[in-house]
């Protein structure tokens, strides 16, 4: 579909609520974005949900879109990657804590005990108090970049470079 016919697409959905022209766009996004999740490891029910939800949202959010900012193929799935990281946010099952961590890191590594609480006891000494601090807020509590920056008050570049700083420097003790 022409990108000018797209943007009088979504300009009559945005100003008239124009149904014929959102089936239009939904008949060219849908099967796009359903592929999308498929390809992403979900399952056909939960990519026809999370399909539905991306459509849902053009429309409710279609006085939003700027044709000048980008496509609104790159529109849409910026939306749809924002729901499947909700959906994966919402669905975890697993609540990660320090011994799973432990028989991770250790799973094909014949260490015994010792080695292990020694390499754990050598990276807490190595971590100073801020970098244990975002570690756990990133791995243990599951919290974004994002949420980590309002609640530190740091530039969310600077808590990326900070976990990315500090996983580098776990690394070294465990090779």
């Amino acid at each position: 579909m022409e990108n000018e016919k797209v943007i009088n697409l979504i300009q009559k959905i945005s100003i008239d609520r124009d149904e014929k022209a959102f089936s239009e766009i939904f008949d060219f996004i849908a099967p796009k974005i359903n592929a999308y999740y498929i390809k992403s490891d979900l399952d056909f029910d939960q990519a026809e949900e999370l399909t539905q939800e991306v459509l849902s949202t053009i429309w409710s959010k279609a006085y939003l879109f700027d044709p000048q900012k980008s496509k609104l193929i790159t529109w849409s799935f910026t939306i749809a990657r924002n729901k499947k990281i909700d959906f994966y946010r919402k669905n975890k099952k697993n609540i990660t804590d320090e011994q799973d961590i432990r028989d991770f890191m250790y799973e094909n590594n014949k260490a015994n005990d010792y080695e292990i609480e020694h390499t754990i006891d050598k990276i807490s000494q190595e971590l100073d108090e801020n970098q244990q601090k975002l570690i756990k807020m990133s791995f243990f509590e599951q919290k974004s970049h994002k949420k980590i920056a309002e609640e530190l008050e740091i530039p969310i570049g600077t808590v990326k470079s900070r976990i990315r700083s500090t996983l580098n420097k776990m690394q070294k003790f465990l090779k």
